[in-house]
């Protein structure tokens, strides 16, 4: 009997593997810290954290409050820092549970000391350096007012610092992130002159784990390798190219079934809008899939499913619950037939970048668009 018509299946084994691969370019020196912002890149927050937390894993990031308190109840001991913006309203709750915000701001540090100070106790801060992605951080010119702040703030604890890359992922132009990580590596000489210097030190991602050890510091965030997929095509290929020893595994597959089958004439028309015609005559198969599962709607006729082993054609526009697909080279589909919208098949695959190309977005996109009501099924 068959539980779900649309459902991700997440494969433990190859999560185990990505970890320990990426652990394996680490020294002794440097902790992971697993990025489960996003749902967990799309892939389920809980199930991802429960087989992380399997495989020993130090930290968890996270792009908001709520997600870190949702992981504190399953994790009481795990060092949770929250990446993204926190409302002032939400400090109390961070410092009741022992979260670590990323500040980069006076008003932030003033918040985190009025609320440290009124509950006595110290409030765990990660300082974000901006060092050329303009987005969240402290510019290194006013680094030093910013530690003056925190020398009067004795209710706040810097725990770590960190920065972010802005195109570490293209390998043909490294010049850029090498001069972040200059700026970074300035910064942390500066809060050590007085006096500051955080037990965490960050700034490496996927691409900078696999490729640049030494921006690898105390803590490295593994995000996008985590679940197995190259953060650039650029990466994988240097990787490949210079026999680095890096093995990723995708984790998710995204499975619906088959809800109808029919014939149908050629000069048919498909779908809303009329968009399309049946070239032939043959077979349709609908699914009971669309947009509101994140399946995008730029997909309308150009996209392909996997049925059998086959590869199939999608036709006509992807509708909010449905989908037509044309199955007229499978043999002898049947109702409630598997049909791999995402992952292997036979000798057949479809990857989140292969997607990503055809409607001219990114794998990350992808994934994070799943919508996180579809059942999510661990696959030891």
């Amino acid at each position: 009997m068959q539980r779900y018509r649309t459902w991700i299946e997440l494969n433990e084994r190859a999560l185990t593997n990505n970890i320990k691969s990426l652990n394996a370019l680490l020294d002794s020196n440097a902790r992971f810290c697993a990025v489960v912002k996003g749902n967990a890149y799309g892939h389920g927050l809980k199930e991802i954290t429960q087989m992380v937390s399997r495989s020993g894993v130090d930290a968890f990031a996270v792009d908001d409050i709520d997600d870190a308190l949702t992981l504190r109840e399953s994790f009481p001991s795990t060092l949770i820092i929250v990446l993204g913006y926190t409302l002032f309203d939400r400090f109390k709750d961070a410092l009741r549970a022992k979260i670590h915000l990323t500040l980069y701001d006076k008003e932030g540090i003033e918040q985190a000391q009025s609320v440290g100070k009124a509950s006595a106790r110290p409030f765990p801060i990660h300082l974000k350096i901006e060092t050329g992605t303009c987005r969240q951080g402290i510019l290194i010119e006013d680094l030093e007012d910013i530690i003056r702040l925190l020398q009067r703030s004795e209710a706040v604890k810097v725990m770590g610092v960190s920065t972010h890359f802005a195109n570490v992922e293209d390998t043909s132009d490294p010049e850029y992130a090498g001069s972040q990580f200059a700026l970074f590596q300035e910064s942390i000489s500066q809060l050590k002159r007085y006096g500051i210097d955080p037990a965490w030190k960050h700034c490496a991602c996927s691409a900078a784990i696999i490729l640049y050890p030494q921006t690898h510091q105390t803590l490295v965030r593994a995000g996008i390798s985590l679940y197995g997929i190259w953060p650039s095509e650029l990466v994988e290929n240097t990787v490949r190219n210079q026999g680095f020893s890096c093995d990723l595994q995708p984790v998710l597959t995204w499975k619906t079934r088959i809800a109808q089958i029919k014939s149908v004439r050629m000069g048919t028309p498909i779908g809303y809008g009329l968009t399309q015609v049946m070239k032939r005559n043959g077979r349709v198969a609908i699914m009971p899939v669309g947009y509101w599962d994140g399946y995008d709607r730029s997909l309308s006729s150009i996209g392909e499913v996997l049925i059998k082993g086959y590869r199939c054609k999608v036709l006509g526009r992807i509708c909010m619950n449905m989908s037509i697909v044309d199955v007229s080279e499978v043999p002898q589909p049947e109702k409630e037939d598997e049909i791999i919208l995402l992952g292997v098949d036979g000798r057949q695959k479809i990857s989140s970048e292969d997607i990503a190309r055809k409607i001219d977005t990114i794998s990350y996109e992808i994934l994070t668009r799943i919508n996180p009501l579809l059942p999510r099924v661990v696959i030891a």
